[in-house]
């Protein structure tokens, strides 16, 4: 497997800072409509009323501004061959496979086939290092790293996302999440071939929410359907979702039928009526095309897609803000083996989760 590198570079192209949206959605008048006005007619105004979801639209636009925003970070770079960009699409879909595997691959927390974590001693002397007054020095320092797709992330957005009070964005939170899978395949024992979780990156969140055709981009082919692992024996797929109130993960269990919304922000009481309702929005249309791909990609997939059950476990009993709920994201999907947290999510855990993942960066 290719690893993360790190190389020096000229270029302009950074990283993203955390996008921060505010969409007021308001219904038109019916002045403003194109139709004949209606007068006195309570079922035509219920019509009306049911075909716009002011909720979808919000869900829609957000992920639209950020697609546009990522795919604007590698407009001004010259392309490298026999490389995928940013929502580059594929007009035909991979040749369908059968799912082959007879049973799932076991989980690391009962297999014992967990990462080591790195020592302690180490971890804070590089935190100590990269927390000082150093922006010049990383600058020109940028992590690559091209598949499935070419992700390019300046050394200055991690210092300050991870160690500063910047919100994670959505090309740093990739660079995370493709080294946790190293991680995970080299501290499989018996088979690197074999995996229990599958964690898609958020472009195919991002893409699905967008309203795109998920299975004809390419980066979603080279990670579902041509994946270095057999993909078939993955027993659960987890998901990193932006959404307008900040970062959550979805995770599906393929043998129990279940879709686990795993919101860091679930102990927050204001607004939590509304965080609901995005996030049933949002795993309905991740969870359509999700089995579109599977379905597309594969013959004879372990399950269907009707019938699967709905729970938000309660990750955390503290307090986290929005620009919180991107780290808190990482340490869910890290440590989420199921049906607990293994590290409880708290401030404290989240400090030490922080230093720990970057200095694993590092050494990528």
């Amino acid at each position: 497997m290719c690893s993360l590198s790190c190389f020096e570079v000229g270029s302009d192209i950074c990283s993203h800072g955390g996008v921060m949206l505010a969409i007021d959605l308001k219904m038109g008048s019916p002045e403003h409509l194109d139709a004949a006005p209606v007068y006195d007619n309570p079922v035509v105004d219920n019509q009306v009323m049911e075909e716009r979801n002011p909720t979808l639209d919000i869900i829609g636009l957000y992920a639209q501004v950020i697609v546009d925003t990522v795919r604007s970070l590698y407009d001004t770079a010259e392309e490298e061959p026999n490389v995928v960009y940013f929502g580059n699409m594929e007009a035909t879909l991979p040749k369908r496979k059968y799912a082959m595997s007879a049973s799932f691959a076991r989980s690391p927390w009962l297999s014992g086939c967990l990462p080591q974590p790195p020592p302690i001693s180490l971890v804070n002397k590089f935190s100590t290092w990269i927390s000082r007054d150093n922006d010049s020095d990383l600058d020109s320092l940028w992590f690559e790293h091209k598949f499935p797709r070419m992700l390019r992330v300046n050394a200055v957005c991690v210092k300050q996302q991870f160690f500063g009070a910047h919100p994670l964005d959505h090309e740093v939170a990739v660079l995370a999440l493709r080294r946790f899978n190293q991680l995970d395949v080299e501290a499989q024992a018996v088979s690197k071939y074999l995996l229990w979780r599958e964690v898609l990156e958020p472009d195919f969140s991002t893409h699905a929410l967008a309203g795109e055709k998920v299975a004809h981009i390419k980066a979603v082919q080279l990670q579902i359907a041509h994946a270095h692992h057999d993909i078939t024996a993955c027993q659960t797929f987890y998901t990193p979702v932006i959404l307008d109130h900040g970062w959550a993960a979805y995770m599906w269990d393929m043998i129990r039928k279940e879709i686990h919304i795993l919101d860091p922000l679930c102990a927050q009481p204001v607004g939590a009526e509304k965080r609901h309702a995005t996030h049933q929005e949002a795993v309905s249309q991740i969870h359509e095309a999700l089995f579109s791909c599977l379905n597309e990609f594969f013959a004879r997939w372990h399950c269907t897609s009707d019938r699967w059950k709905r729970k938000s476990p309660k990750i955390t009993r503290e307090v986290f803000t929005r620009d919180e709920s991107g780290m808190c994201m990482l340490h869910a999907i890290r440590h989420y083996d199921g049906e607990k947290m293994t590290w409880p999510l708290t401030k404290r855990n989240l400090d030490t989760f922080r230093q720990t993942t970057v200095f694993e960066e590092k050494l990528s």
